[in-house]
């Protein structure tokens, strides 16, 4: 049954309705209608990203509770203005400063390849507008069967990608190749999946570059859990020491908080240094990369705060370099430390585990 409800317009803008209807054969109710729903979306999702973006720390800990926490309280899915906003924040954590050198993690930037080419299958397949000129040279496409060519690229994604390309890849899901607002409630929740966002929200929080004030604050307002555990690696005579600060196995959630930190030593025969989770991240991602694909990385690797050469490049011996510390060791002991640190940093464990979790609060590209 329709609601009636009687409106006053000025006589100036019902003449323009008038005209408008003539124009596009159409009744001046069905083109009011159409004009009214339009600007109340569009300015719904304006004014809400607005409000996102004017406290964006504020957003982070409100989608930090949602996403990864899983504290839904019954409210609907994240908007479209959310997700307009957790897009553009991913895309500012890759084009931030210096980390345009570092190298990405795998899975999450394949999480937002696979956001981004849904979008683009759902345009297809609705006969919405592409911009297929700019995807085309985006991602080196060289035809238009959108889903033959997404599948080919994300075939032959490489393992190391910096954090430069990755940013120009991002670029069409945080433009405006794709307006969300085309595609209903139920696609979105498809594409948008609660598993994808808690992949890539680590981008967020890196994206914020939170000094240590603002990051105590996040920590004291959210009270983030994660198991407290030492790990400790050794090939040859260079031990790595991992000790995450946290909630011992088994503690009673209420019985004391202690905020989770991360601490990272490299030790050899006379000397150690202490180091946190900025290098340590850096460090699995590029050591990552490398087992994964060697050849991308003939040379090794140079970022910010780590770089390493593998035995035979600049010597018999190869390094990791953490700043201005460098642990020389031959190829057997380079290699055991690399497969063990990517191992339990990457596979199915308490420590990749709590790594996550660490992720979702200090942030990692």
């Amino acid at each position: 049954m329709l609601s009636q409800l009687t409106l006053r317009f000025p006589k100036k803008l019902i003449e323009n309705l008038k005209n408008r209807a003539a124009t596009e054969n159409t009744s001046v109710n069905a083109l009011t209608e159409r004009l009214v729903e339009s600007s109340l979306k569009g300015n719904s999702v304006t004014d809400e990203y607005l409000r996102l973006a004017t406290d964006p720390d504020a957003a982070v800990r409100q989608l930090y509770r949602r996403i990864v926490l899983g504290e839904t309280f019954g409210l609907p899915a994240l908007t479209r203005a959310e997700l307009k906003f957790i897009t553009e924040l991913a895309h500012q954590a890759y084009n931030r400063g210096p980390g345009l050198s570092q190298l990405v993690r795998l899975p999450v930037l394949r999480t937002l390849l696979e956001i981004t080419f849904a979008l683009l299958s759902g345009q297809a397949a609705n006969g919405l507008a592409i911009d297929s000129h700019y995807l085309k040279s985006t991602f080196g496409l060289a035809g238009e069967d959108w889903d033959a060519e997404t599948a080919r690229f994300m075939d032959s994604l490489p393992a190391a990608v910096n954090s430069a390309r990755a940013e120009l890849w991002l670029r069409p899901l945080a433009g405006y190749c794709f307006d969300l607002a085309e595609f209903s409630d139920e696609a979105l929740a498809g594409i948008f999946t609660t598993a994808r966002l808690k992949t890539l929200f680590p981008l967020l929080v890196h994206a914020r570059a939170w000094d240590d004030a603002a990051q105590q604050a996040f920590i004291d307002e959210l009270k983030p859990r994660v198991t407290a555990l030492t790990e400790r690696l050794t090939a040859g005579s260079v031990e790595l020491g991992i000790q995450i600060d946290g909630q011992s196995a088994g503690m009673r959630a209420a019985a004391w908080y202690a905020p989770p930190r991360l601490f990272m030593t490299v030790s050899g025969a006379d000397f150690i240094m202490p180091f946190g989770w900025r290098h340590f991240s850096e460090l699995l991602r590029a050591l990552q990369a490398y087992q994964l694909q060697p050849s991308l990385l003939p040379r090794g690797y140079h970022g910010y705060d780590v770089m390493f050469s593998p035995p035979g490049v600049a010597g018999e011996k190869g390094f990791i370099g953490l700043e201005a510390l460098r642990v020389f060791m031959n190829r057997d002991t380079f290699e055991d430390l690399v497969s063990q640190l990517v191992i339990a940093g990457t596979q199915p464990g308490p420590l990749a585990g709590a790594l996550d979790e660490l992720r979702c609060i200090y942030g990692d590209l």
